[in-house]
């Protein structure tokens, strides 16, 4: 399915009939990502896919713009109930950003290894990043694919190439337009003040998940959000590392249904 928002054409897939869920994708990803979570939920929600902005079948034409407007915008076009959010990475910082910005608009956050804007990543981080710098630096697509998949795909605990083949070439055929997102041409507006300031105003319901094997800056941003936001509790995943509910679809779709079903 294909709308217009913003100028923009936007790509999103819907199943389902109920209280609407919208899951919004990591920054390696696309809608697919959510594939094991679209038939489940669809069962007793009304589940909707958008790819943002650039990623996916969604278009990126120049100038700036902002996912929390794009996704508002999808939220008014199709006549939207407030909404769950169940936001990875990327879309788990969207999620909180909206949050921040239409509290109205939403009814529960579940923020899935979450970005958070105005955080810095970990030290140790940044010397797990230098592959991936580099092969961006050389326009090395396919070694900054593999670096990326390596990073948060396996993890920086576990060998290179640990997670399932399946999973892994769906991962790395997302990814081959994602890392190709030019932000320069088409800046995204900033949150000003940024969520690191502000999470103590989110109002949501909200369950923080996180694999446990995940890079160092996740883990922190993830007891960030506990801690900080006022109705918030953590579930961590083992053995999983940036995108758990790939890895481990049955324990996710379980933990984040009981989440949302609650009274």
């Amino acid at each position: 399915m294909e709308l217009t928002l913003n100028g923009a054409r936007i790509n999103y897939e819907r199943a389902g009939a109920g209280l609407p869920v919208i899951f919004l994708h990591a920054g390696l990803a696309d809608s697919r990502m959510w594939s094991a979570q679209a038939d489940d939920f669809a069962r007793e929600f009304d589940v909707i896919r958008p790819d943002t902005r650039g990623f996916g079948r969604s278009e990126m034409p120049p100038g700036r713009w902002s996912a929390e407007s794009d996704l508002l915008a999808l939220i008014d076009a199709l006549q939207l109930k407030p909404a769950h959010l169940v936001g990875c990475s990327l879309g788990g910082g969207i999620a909180i950003n909206f949050a921040l910005l239409h509290p109205e608009r939403i009814s529960k956050l579940v923020l899935v290894g979450a970005a958070i804007s105005g955080t810095s990543p970990d030290p140790e981080d940044v010397k797990l990043y230098a592959n991936a710098a580099a092969a961006r630096k050389a326009q090395d697509y396919e070694a900054l694919n593999d670096a990326m998949l390596e990073l948060f795909l396996d993890g920086p605990h576990r060998r290179p190439g640990h997670v399932a083949k399946p999973i892994r070439e769906l991962v790395h055929d997302m990814n081959e337009r994602a890392m190709r997102v030019d932000l320069q041409a088409s800046p995204p507006d900033e949150l000003d003040p940024p969520a690191a300031d502000r999470l103590g105003e989110i109002s949501a319901p909200t369950l923080v998940v996180v694999g446990d094997l995940d890079v160092r800056s996740v883990l922190r941003n993830s007891d960030l959000l506990a801690s900080e936001v006022p109705n918030a509790r953590k579930v961590v995943i083992h053995d999983a590392a940036h995108l758990p509910n790939m890895e481990h679809p049955k324990e996710f779709n379980r933990v984040v249904r009981e989440f949302l079903v609650e009274p």
